[in-house]
């Protein structure tokens, strides 16, 4: 696959200095791109689009196909007063070889067809589009995701380390008897406590982990040690549409809501392929080749075959055929069609409204999680005044040890409420991105 065309320069430097290869969002969404299955899939599909488009553009011309068979021709012998010919009696069977040429020369279907296939076409590139878009999602979301279970795992070791430090401190005040027992339970069950947490970050900063390997197409094994690059979460981007706006621009590029009015299309015309089929189909059929007026029996057999018994031949006909009776076949499959036209015209209102519903979610989350961030700023920056004046009652002999140790870690717990909300601001604002169907370049574009 492609992926191995990627890979190893990716990744070079970790087998060549045996040093961790950090890979930036853009690169994964690079390898993604070029390595998801659902994509080649899809690339599959509009394949097959085009091919069915080549079909159905073929009604146009003229199908030429060898063909033997056999003709009749009436005995100069033949009683005239026969109502009936009796082939064999009083008809001579020949036999027919050579090319057979037909075209259409009118049909009802044939331009809707054509229509309904080229149609299918722009399905399959929206459709690509759509699966591009979503794997760029979910690496976005995973990529995000895993940054914040590393980010959270960090934090949670350093907090169990100084629960480690609070818990041997308090032990040792205990035994020196300036602390109660109730401070060393106390600090005993918030180690515990803080290393169940480390044991859950670990586990869920592994799972996302491979979460991220699966979103790019890959599978996690020891020879390919990817490490997502950090990001700068003091710079997130800033939507600059208002809602409305919004709106108006899922209407126009979001690719489920395309792909949906592509679908209708389609079925408006299946109504019209089927009721074409009230109408008749007129064929030129030309066949040019060689003929034998009259086949011998087993007697002469090898006169058949001798040069003087075939002579060119040249057939012309036009064929017309009209239903005249279907046992309410054609009027059922207009009414089908019917049916699944007026589905698809509900199924276009309910994914205009569910994306709009998307749209008006997100865009509200983000605004949360804006005043979430200002908030989680002030807790630290509260957290941060109170450690320094546990500090420094701490220095002037005011304080305890395991005040000051507390307020370290009401800082460190601090951090994680800042880290989720702002990675959550990217994870709701790359599904915004998503929904809309457009580039975050627009959306953020002042």
């Amino acid at each position: 696959m492609k992926i191995k065309f990627i890979l190893p320069f990716l990744l070079f430097p970790v087998f060549l200095f045996g040093e961790e290869k950090k890979i930036t969002l853009e690169q994964c969404i690079e390898v993604a791109l070029q390595n998801h299955p659902s994509l080649f899939v899809a690339i599959e599909d509009d394949k097959k689009s085009i091919a069915n488009y080549q079909i159905a553009r073929s009604m146009r011309s003229i199908i030429v196909d060898g063909e033997i068979r056999t003709v009749e021709y009436t005995k100069s012998n033949s009683s005239a007063d026969s109502r009936f010919s009796i082939p064999g009696e009083d008809t001579d069977i020949g036999l027919f070889a050579g090319l057979s040429l037909t075209y259409n020369l009118y049909n009802a279907k044939k331009d809707v067809v054509e229509e309904q296939a080229r149609t299918s076409i722009d399905v399959a590139k929206v459709t690509n589009y759509q699966v591009k878009s979503k794997i760029i999602y979910e690496v976005k979301n995973v990529y995000y995701s895993y940054l914040l279970a590393r980010d959270i795992l960090a934090i949670r070791e350093e907090i169990y380390n100084k629960y480690k430090s609070k818990a041997q401190l308090s032990r040792q005040l205990f035994e020196q008897g300036s602390r109660p027992i109730l401070d060393v339970s106390k600090a005993e069950v918030d180690l515990a406590n803080s290393q169940l947490q480390l044991e859950q970050a670990k586990n869920n900063e592994r799972k996302m982990r491979q979460s991220l390997y699966y979103a790019m197409g890959l599978e996690e094994n020891d020879q390919i040690d990817i490490i997502p690059e950090n990001i700068d979460l003091e710079k997130l981007p800033e939507i600059n549409c208002t809602l409305a706006n919004l709106y108006r621009m899922c209407e126009v590029y979001n690719p489920e809501l395309r792909i949906a009015r592509l679908q209708k299309k389609i079925a408006q015309l299946k109504i019209t392929e089927e009721a074409g089929s009230h109408y008749p189909t007129v064929d030129l059929l030309i066949g040019l080749g060689c003929e034998n007026k009259k086949l011998y029996g087993m007697g002469n057999i090898g006169s058949n075959f001798e040069a003087g018994s075939w002579s060119p031949a040249f057939h012309g006909a036009i064929r017309a055929s009209l239903p005249i009776y279907s046992g309410g076949r054609i009027s059922a499959r207009v009414d089908s069609a019917t049916a699944d036209y007026n589905k698809m015209i509900y199924k276009e209102k309910e994914i205009l409204t569910d994306i709009k519903n998307q749209v008006r979610d997100n865009y509200r989350t983000l605004e949360e999680m804006k005043r979430q961030i200002e908030i989680s700023e002030l807790i630290i920056k509260n957290a941060q005044r109170h450690q320094l004046l546990a500090q420094r009652s701490y220095e002037n002999g005011a304080g305890t040890l395991l005040e000051l140790q507390d307020a370290d870690l009401n800082v460190i717990q601090a951090k994680i409420g800042l880290l989720e909300a702002r990675y959550n601001y990217l994870l709701n604002f790359a599904k915004l991105v998503d929904t809309v169907g457009f580039g975050e370049g627009i959306l953020c574009r002042n």
